[in-house]
């Protein structure tokens, strides 16, 4: 059954006509309409009929009422119309690259022809426009404008944090194996640099948060220079008590650097009454801002040794002014990613969507677990402690992706041969499913992989 998209709302109506009085670019003619827009306008015509269709059937079939409806906007049209995701795919793998609204794209074509327009004019202006963006994001994220600097991404807060621990010989900095591979490599390069060393603590994946802070506690006893977590996984989907554990480091002296590259829109004010050194959040995932934008949350002592990894003209500036005025640097997503942010609030209210991605994650986990169940004979839940927000975690049947290299090429498998965009991870050589959702899904789509995708997942699981 493909997936469609409904008549695009008046909101996104109006922002079309306001970019195209922005000026010269025309839309059509940067993307020509080929096969894939083909496919997109025909599939758009019919998908809620289809969503609402099987809503119906499935409401009076099994009297099930956790089946959520699809999220509405303010003025009651599909929140689904504001994307402008391929039909030809179900998308159920926004915790990784994230989807910006038609609104901010829009936003963003007219902040990148104004810079055009005038580059010197731009440019000499974009330091108090970024300023002007923290501050309107500051609600947002929990803190005030000037505790927090725009970074191009998660893994540029964390590796500018860590260089600000300024290890010295001897030094080690705990980590634990739930780490972000790339915020791991980068904590191992600056350690070798240094002449210092990193220490991963296993956490099990069932671990309770107060197992946690017991067996990271011990790690911080020893004084170490510094210790990095997650506050949400990318790989296990579960959370870290980041409140706990940053009370526990300020007392024992610890620098604590926090990796909250999913947090920022699935949580409210995500990096509020967080006392760590650094909290890092990525706004291209669940807050549907642009690739290529996050913020850097400092405490001030920390703050003043944190630098933009990219020496510019702002460096002699105190923070977060520096991470300000970095030349060249395209602004553009930071200042278009806090309009999608408050576009969202005004359209749908992200109360709204918080509410909706749990209750849908809630029915459309048992949905594919117990396909996944009934296929392959064996058991996919998976205890992960305390799960993430925004994500569910379900075990993979038979030996499938028990590595990186091997989960990366069944995600692709998957896309190419069943066209479902998902998550697959591995962790301790054993291979899962990461399901996610935002305000554009609908139950349609997990059921749909239920019914059309696990049972080629369970025959390959079998292929030897």
């Amino acid at each position: 059954m493909a997936t469609q998209k409904p008549e695009p709302s008046a909101d996104n109506a109006r922002d079309a006509h306001n970019a195209a009085d922005v000026h010269p670019v025309e839309l059509d003619e940067q993307h020509p309409a080929g096969d894939d827009q083909q496919d997109h306008s025909a599939a758009e015509d019919a998908v809620h009929e289809s969503d609402s269709e099987d809503a119906a059937e499935g409401t009076e079939a099994e009297g099930d009422n956790s089946r959520p409806d699809p999220l509405l906007t303010r003025d009651g049209s599909p929140a689904a119309a504001l994307w402008s995701l391929n039909s030809r795919w179900r998308h159920i793998n926004h915790g990784s690259y994230g989807a910006v609204p038609v609104f901010a794209q829009l936003r963003r074509l007219a902040y990148l022809q104004e810079t055009e327009a005038a580059p010197q004019r731009w440019f000499g202006a974009a330091p108090e426009r970024v300023a002007n963006a923290r501050a309107a994001l500051a609600d947002f994220i929990g803190v005030e404008a000037d505790r927090f600097a725009f970074v191009p991404n998660a893994s540029a807060g964390m590796t500018a944090s860590i260089r600000a621990l300024q290890l010295q010989p001897g030094d080690e900095v705990v980590i634990t194996d739930h780490a972000y591979g790339a915020v791991a490599f980068s904590a191992k390069r600056e350690a070798r640099q240094r002449g210092a060393k990193v220490r991963t603590v296993p956490i099990e994946l069932d671990a309770s948060p107060e197992q946690i802070v017991t067996v990271l506690g011990k790690a911080l006893a020893k004084k170490p220079a510094g210790l990095i977590i997650d506050a949400s996984t990318s790989a296990t989907a579960r959370e870290f008590p980041v409140a706990a554990l940053a009370e526990l480091a300020k007392k024992h002296g610890v620098p604590l650097l926090v990796d909250a590259a999913h947090a920022p829109g699935v949580q409210s004010r995500p990096a509020e009454g967080v006392t760590a050194s650094a909290w890092v959040g990525n706004l291209h995932k669940f807050a549907c801002g642009f690739r290529g934008a996050a913020v850097l949350v400092a405490e001030k002592k920390f703050a003043k040794e944190l630098y933009p990894v990219i020496d510019s003209w702002g460096m002699d500036e105190p923070f977060p002014a520096r991470f300000d005025r970095q030349g060249t640097l395209d602004y553009t997503p930071y200042l278009a990613s806090v309009d999608a942010i408050t576009g969202l609030e005004a359209r749908i209210g992200w109360d709204a969507i918080r509410t909706y991605i749990e209750s849908l994650l809630e029915y459309s986990t048992d949905v594919v677990a117990d396909a996944l169940d009934a296929a392959s004979g064996e058991e996919s839940c998976v205890d992960v402690g305390a799960p993430a927000p925004g994500m569910r975690l379900l075990r993979l049947p038979g030996t499938m992706a028990t590595n990186h290299a091997d989960a990366l090429n069944l995600r692709q498998r998957i896309t190419d041969e069943l066209g479902f965009e998902t998550q697959i991870t591995s962790f301790r050589d054993t291979g899962y499913l990461r399901l996610s959702a935002h305000a554009y899904n609908t139950a349609d789509d997990y059921e749909r992989f239920a019914e059309d995708a696990v049972p080629a997942l369970v025959s390959w699981s079998r292929e030897s």
